[in-house]
C-alpha cells in the first residue's frame, strides 16, 4: 500500500497527518509500512473505540509519530492529508459514517478496494472535499511486485501491469 500511494500517487506520507479507517486485519498489515515512513500523526478509527486503542496500543513503540486509537465518533474537527479507508464498507456499497471537514486541501483519500468504478468511499470522499482518491488496485499490483522480487531478485515495473489490469476490469 505504501508504495502505491507514495511512488504511483504521488503521495507523500512523511511528515503528513494520516488516518486509517478499521481495525481489523486489512488495517494491522498497514500500521507498521505507515509507521516506517515517519507520518505526523497516524490515527486509526474504528466503529468500536476499544479495537483502535488495542491495535495502537500493539504498535506504539514503532514509531516516533503520533499513534492514536479512537471511534469513528471522535474525528469531528480533525483534518488529514491521506485518509485510507480498510474497512468492509465498500464490500456492500456503504461507507464509513464519518464528520464533515475530515479533508484537508489536497488530500487523498485510498480505499483499499477496488473495482470496475469508483467505489462508494472514493465518490464521497470527493464529495466531503477530497482532492483526489484512488482504490486498492495499485496495492495488488504492488504486492505482487514485491513477491516477485522476493523470489526472483528482480522488482518488475508496476506501471503497465497496472494499467492493463485497470483496462480490463
Amino acid at each position: 500500500i505504501l508504495r502505491d500511494i507514495t511512488v504511483n500517487l504521488g503521495c507523500p506520507v512523511r511528515g503528513r497527518r494520516v488516518l486509517l479507517l478499521g481495525a481489523g486485519g486489512a488495517a494491522r498489515g498497514t500500521i507498521l509500512p505507515l509507521l516506517e515512513a515517519s507520518p505526523a500523526t497516524l490515527v486509526i478509527a474504528n466503529r468500536t473505540a476499544a479495537k483502535a486503542h488495542e491495535l495502537a496500543a500493539e504498535f506504539a513503540g514503532s514509531s516516533h509519530a503520533g499513534l492514536i486509537g479512537c471511534a469513528l465518533a471522535e474525528l469531528a474537527g480533525l483534518q488529514f492529508d491521506v485518509v485510507i479507508n480498510a474497512t468492509s464498507a465498500s464490500l456492500s456499497d456503504a461507507v464509513p459514517d464519518l464528520p464533515t471537514g475530515l479533508y484537508a486541501h489536497g488530500s487523498l483519500a485510498y480505499d483499499m478496494m477496488y473495482g470496475k468504478g469508483d467505489t462508494p468511499f472514493m465518490t464521497a470522499a470527493r464529495q466531503q472535499g477530497a482532492s483526489r482518491s484512488a482504490d486498492g488496485l495499485g496495492m495488488l499490483v504492488e504486492q505482487a511486485a514485491e513477491s516477485f522480487l522476493l523470489w526472483r531478485g528482480i522488482r518488475p515495473s508496476t506501471a503497465p501491469v497496472l494499467a492493463e489490469m485497470r483496462a480490463s476490469i
